[in-house]
């Protein structure tokens, strides 16, 4: 169905509306005329519907001439076309009637109804399509913000270039990743913005090689690569790439995703699991060699009671009573290892009570220095406000003395030894941070060395149990391993610190006593060990 529009004359003259409304009526009611007499009685019909058009004579009674269209011009939308009539042929006024808001200026001599038709059409025709330019740019302006709003809310960089590898787009996204502003970017090649300068040539032959309508290697593949940021480090991520080709040439768009996160994340996750097995396979193990022990002692009391019953019935010069004193010694050196191997399976017999760790340092001390021997030179940082704890103190000795031994062997060319306590509070974030860790208020026992470190493969399993690096003879392998058992079951953990050539800190952490908490705490029970691994 044609449209019909609504035209507003303004018009004091009845016989020159004749002849309009005449010519309405002839163009098959494209037009509707509404015809009022004066400028106030044409507000009043505005207001009421608003009109598709309006024309009005210049010359109506009470009326000032062009004053009449500013007043209508203020009523209207500036989209409504005004035709301005005039009984008289002044350029003059037509320039007027053109600058206060007027599309034509129609002589009425000279402008019959067809004339006044033909103006009408063009002047709601040229209405018509400003209207739509306005919407058109009004819906481009939208679809821009729509699409800005919705690049920078995407979490992934997101950067647009051309065929030359020249940027003209990115997004907020690629600005925080990269650290680079939209100015600074726009219009400089990416090669040299986030490409590392090994993988420029590559990434610029790519470009050059491309063609279009041929399939691409890169586009629409997800890629693994480092990038470069404003500051030069580099961080991993993840690269997928689209493109268009257009009249103008082929447009990239490329999606990058940050891995840095994930890539902790990943590690952190291998890291608990391998804490998770090794801790999995130390309480195996420390279960196996509990049973050993248990069933070895039944053996060695056997052992020790018939030797002593063959030496009882020896003379003392009898010359069979030396044999049977060696035997003996042998049993004693393995009943030694019994208990080593029940101390790291945490179910040797312990007395434990309230320690302070400086009084055990300080009563070892003279005995540490004869075991370290001369080239070692021993030093000692205790914290005066350190805490107690609660620790069978003989336990603690000889995790002492294991650790000194330790470390005297790691130093063979002499060095420096250090034992230091201090109070160590562990916050809940730290404690996540590190895995084997728990929140809480601890004493510290740190003993180091400047030997020559530990590597990594050597210290994923230096708390096993005859485990050694000691040459054949010279080492049980249970000296790491009986500390291992004492801290645990003294409810602490070990934490090993070591570079290689740059020697290696045992940190043994155990709960600090609180007054109010230990006079509550049953005197024969041991507190007991955490679960996290060394």
């Amino acid at each position: 169905m044609r449209q019909r529009f609504r035209v507003l004359l303004i018009e004091h003259d009845t016989g020159y509306e004749n002849v309009i409304q005449a010519h309405a009526v002839s163009v098959a009611d494209e037009f509707e005329v509404t015809t009022v007499r004066s400028i106030p009685e044409a507000l009043g019909e505005i207001a009421r519907c608003a009109p598709d058009a309006v024309i009005s004579d210049l010359q109506l009674p009470g009326s000032h001439g062009v004053e009449a269209l500013t007043a209508l011009g203020a009523a209207l939308t500036r989209e409504t076309p005004i035709i301005a009539l005039s009984a008289v042929d002044d350029p003059w006024l037509a320039r007027q009637a053109i600058d206060a808001g007027a599309q034509e200026f129609l002589v009425k001599d000279r402008a019959d109804g067809d004339a006044v038709i033909r103006a009408l059409r063009s002047a709601i025709h040229r209405s018509t399509i400003r209207r739509r330019l306005k919407e058109s740019e009004a819906a481009l302006r939208d679809s821009e913000a729509r699409k800005t709003a919705v690049l920078d809310s995407a979490f992934d960089a997101i950067v647009t270039m051309n065929a030359q590898g020249l940027v003209f787009e990115i997004n907020a996204a690629a600005e925080r990743i990269f650290g680079y502003t939209k100015d600074e970017v726009v219009g400089r090649e990416l090669a040299t913005l986030i490409v590392p300068p090994e993988y420029r040539e590559q990434h610029r032959r790519a470009l050059a090689s491309y063609q279009p309508g041929r399939p691409s290697r890169m586009v629409g593949r997800r890629i693994e690569l480092d990038a470069m940021r404003s500051d030069g480090t580099r961080l991993p991520v993840e690269l997928s790439i689209a493109r268009l080709d257009t009249a103008d040439g082929v447009i990239f768009t490329a999606w990058i995703r940050d891995l840095t996160e994930r890539h902790t994340s990943e590690e952190a996750l291998r890291q608990s699991e391998a804490q998770l097995r090794q801790a999995q396979k130390m309480e195996a193990i420390g279960r196996l060699a509990g049973g050993v022990a248990h069933d070895f002692n039944n053996v060695l009391t056997a052992i020790f009671g018939y030797a002593d019953l063959l030496m009882d019935s020896f003379e003392p010069q009898h010359p069979g009573r030396a044999d049977v004193l060696e035997i003996r010694r042998a049993a004693e050196r393995a009943a030694n290892l019994t208990r080593q191997l029940l101390a790291f399976s945490r179910k040797q017999v312990l007395q434990p009570r309230r320690v302070n760790l400086n009084d055990v340092v300080a009563s070892l001390e003279t005995l540490l220095e004869r075991l370290i021997g001369e080239d070692i030179q021993l030093e000692t940082r205790l914290d005066d406000s350190a805490g107690e704890v609660r620790a069978d103190p003989g336990q603690i000795e000889q995790v002492l003395m294991n650790l000194a031994a330790n470390a005297r062997d790691a130093m063979p060319e002499g060095g420096r030894l250090v034992i230091s306590t201090a109070n160590v509070d562990i916050s809940a974030d730290a404690a996540r941070e590190h895995p084997g860790f728990e929140a809480g208020q601890f004493v510290l026992l740190s003993v180091t060395d400047t030997g020559h470190g530990i590597p990594e493969d050597v210290r994923r399993h230096i708390f096993e149990p005859f485990f050694t690096t000691k040459e054949q003879g010279k080492g049980t392998g249970l000296g790491l391993a009986t500390v291992y058992g004492i801290v645990k079951q003294s409810g602490g953990w070990i934490y090993i610190g070591s570079q290689l050539g740059n020697g290696t800190t045992f940190s043994i952490y155990l709960s600090r006593v609180d007054a109010a908490e230990e006079d509550r705490r049953p005197a024969d029970r041991a507190p007991e060990g955490p679960t996290s691994s060394p």
